[in-house]
C-alpha cells in the first residue's frame, strides 16, 4: 500500500466501508511510519483512536 493510499483511508476510517479490518490497520501502520503528518488533523487523528478504541472495548469500560 502507498503512502497516498493509507492517508485517504487512513482520514476516512469510517467511511471506507470497502477496506478490510486488515487493510485499514495497514495504513494506520503506514502513517504512524510517516516522517511528518502534517496533512492530518487532530480530528482525523482522534477518529482513528476512537475506531481502533471500539475496535477493543465497550464504550463505558472493559474489553471485548
Amino acid at each position: 500500500m502507498n503512502t497516498s493510499e493509507a492517508t485517504r483511508i487512513f482520514k476516512n476510517i469510517y467511511i471506507a466501508d470497502d477496506k478490510t479490518f486488515e487493510e485499514k490497520g495497514e495504513a494506520i501502520l503506514e502513517v504512524m511510519g510517516m516522517e511528518t503528518h502534517n496533512g492530518i488533523t487532530k480530528e482525523e487523528m482522534l477518529n482513528v483512536i476512537r475506531w481502533l478504541w471500539n475496535q477493543c472495548f465497550y464504550i463505558g469500560g472493559g474489553r471485548q
